[in-house]
């Protein structure tokens, strides 16, 4: 099992003058980030305002092979009719080209996200996943995904597909995250930084380790 590594966004200006050069273009920056890693996951603030425009300068700016993980919140579903939502996720998987990977349902502390609204999400998706919060779901079904933060791995049990967010950066730690979610025996798994400075540079220790170890 290959474990994608990569992390909350890309366009952080605290990573200008160190991932970022100074004087790179902003339109540059995801063929930049691309270039270092093989997945990141758009922000749901990101995501309430995404158009196709968007989707396809994102698809034109990165490879084939590279993959994005959308990020919902209650309130996309607040500003989005439950009839329109599968044409709009299926309108939004036609245009990334095969390169969406997963929608992250993300409950809040205020509401969680309700069973029929990710299926309506799921039924919207020819290939992508739905990946269910599990910090706000006490049963997923086998046919979604499961995403938490690192301190949940434990709970996480095998399924189609885990996403792990961790905003921890010390060696042993990323290397520990790194046996369990292989352990997790998942068709799939994803690691995602998101620590506000340093993502970046966790990202890429990850990478690697997940390499020595064999796993990238």
């Amino acid at each position: 099992m290959t474990i994608q590594i990569g992390t909350y966004g890309w366009q952080n200006p605290r990573w200008n003058g160190s991932f970022y050069d100074p004087d790179l273009p902003e339109e540059w920056k995801l063929s930049w980030y691309a270039n270092h890693f093989r997945t990141v996951v758009v922000p749901s603030e990101e995501v309430l305002k995404l158009s196709v425009d968007t989707i396809d300068q994102w698809v034109e700016d990165t490879d084939s092979d590279f993959r994005f993980i959308l990020e919902i919140d209650p309130k996309f579903f607040l500003q989005n009719r439950s009839n329109e939502l599968s044409c709009k996720f299926q309108m939004f998987e036609n245009h990334f080209q095969g390169q969406l990977e997963a929608v992250i349902c993300k409950s809040t502390r205020a509401k969680l996200i309700k069973h029929d609204e990710y299926e309506t999400v799921q039924a919207g998706l020819s290939r992508a996943i739905v990946c269910v919060d599990t910090s706000g779901c006490d049963h997923v079904p086998d046919k979604y995904g499961r995403s938490g933060i690192d301190d949940q791995l434990p709970e996480m049990k095998p399924n189609l597909f885990a996403i792990v967010y961790s905003s921890r950066g010390q060696l042993l730690l990323i290397r520990e995250n790194l046996e369990k979610m292989k352990r997790l025996n998942c068709e799939k798994c994803t690691l995602i930084f998101n620590h506000q400075e340093s993502a970046y540079h966790h990202a890429a220790q990850a990478r690697i380790l997940a390499d020595i170890m064999g796993d990238a």
